[in-house]
């Protein structure tokens, strides 16, 4: 999120007279991550996208369903190639320093903004941080807290075994004894794909459980032993999925942004796009000479869809498979891709909501009623 935000002050004339650091405690690079969306009508990177896709599936009970997208594309990027890009552009802007430290802390006076680090402080009237948990945190109420925890490997075939043009977005004919579970293809080749093993639930794997799923994954889907494939790298996450409010401001010139500043969609984890929309809006604001808006991520209405699904895979995770399979067996791609981008209008989402089974719902609704009528 802060490289993002550096990105639009760098396509931005607000910093022209101004003086900007960017510090993290390592700037080096990595081919650690794997970013996915699909609405990039706003995204000025997009010669950054390593691949797309228009074709995407969903396999649950022993049926696939599929669909060739119409509206959107499915699209990812590598960190390598995004960090690669916008630090070499800061690298050589005359009004950007780069500096590796340790992050101590933050403070502010007056109207400045405070940064502490291991090789000194540093102040200026706005600082946006992704980096510690604000003060208040913990304080702030939730009823459930989830992870979206993952291990993937990029892997090679011998023989031509993908489709460069589908997704398989989820395909839930795993075990799901540890609750809800998933794999998650992203196809780059007929020989290279990227292969997650993806669980919603409260606690994380060990790095040998996940290896060994995906081991599994590989030979039952794709009769693959581990001679008929080579692994190139992995990428290993756990992104929160929980009902807690985040706090938009660490003090009132520290300013939190991307997951520490709720960004991230409680219910399915993605953040890149809502990332990019928060920081068009600040350099907006920044532009006119305005405070930087909070991000405001989720309207209410939103906010209870995403809780209401929460309570179910906590409660219930076999019936969160039988939502999605029911989501996506009965709704076009499309629309659930224009929902979840929270692009709906209430019409539509009753519809969507129509098609699912309702007692979860009813049960969701009963058991989240203190959060949902005093505002979610």
């Amino acid at each position: 999120s802060g490289l993002s935000l550096a990105w639009y002050l760098m396509e931005s004339e607000v910093i022209k007279n101004k003086s900007i650091l960017l510090l993290d405690r390592t700037l080096k690079p990595s081919n650690d991550k794997t970013w996915c969306f699909w609405d990039d009508k706003h995204l000025p990177m997009k010669g950054l996208i390593h691949h797309s896709w228009d074709h995407l599936e969903v396999i649950a009970h022993g049926k696939t369903y599929s669909e060739e997208l119409q509206n959107y594309s499915y699209r990812c990027m590598r960190s390598v190639d995004f960090s690669t890009t916008i630090l070499e552009r800061a690298n050589g802007h005359p009004s950007i320093k780069l500096l590796e430290a340790d992050l101590k802390g933050f403070d502010h006076y007056d109207n400045t903004g405070i940064v502490h680090t291991s090789e000194g402080s540093f102040q200026a009237e706005w600082v946006f941080q992704s980096a510690l948990k604000p003060p208040g945190f913990h304080d702030q109420k939730v009823d459930i807290s989830l992870k979206q925890h993952f291990l993937g490997v990029e892997i090679e075939t011998k023989e031509p075994l993908f489709n460069p043009g589908k997704v398989t977005l989820m395909d839930f004919d795993t075990s799901q004894k540890h609750g809800l579970t998933f794999f998650y293809v992203l196809p780059f080749s007929e020989t290279k794909a990227l292969v997650e093993y993806t669980f919603f639930t409260e606690n994380v794997l060990s790095i040998e459980e996940y290896r060994a799923g995906i081991n599994a994954h590989l030979m039952e889907r794709y009769s693959l032993n581990k001679s008929d494939y080579t692994i190139s790298r992995e990428e290993k996450g756990a992104i929160p999925m929980e009902d807690r409010h985040y706090p938009a401001w660490y003090n009132p010139r520290v300013m939190n942004i991307g997951t520490v500043g709720g960004l991230t969609k409680p219910s399915t984890g993605y953040t890149f796009t809502r990332i990019h929309r928060h920081c068009a809006a600040i350099v907006s604001a920044l532009e006119k000479g305005e405070n930087p808006p909070t991000s405001n991520a989720s309207s209410y209405r939103f906010r209870v869809y995403d809780m209401m699904l929460l309570s179910i895979l906590s409660e219930n995770p076999i019936e969160g498979v039988r939502i999605f399979r029911e989501l996506f067996k009965r709704n076009s791609f499309d629309r659930i891709l224009q929902f979840l981008e929270e692009k709906t209008h209430l019409g539509q989402e009753i519809a969507i909501f129509g098609s699912l089974p309702y007692s979860p719902f009813f049960k969701a609704i009963y058991k989240m009623k203190h959060r949902i009528l005093t505002g979610a």
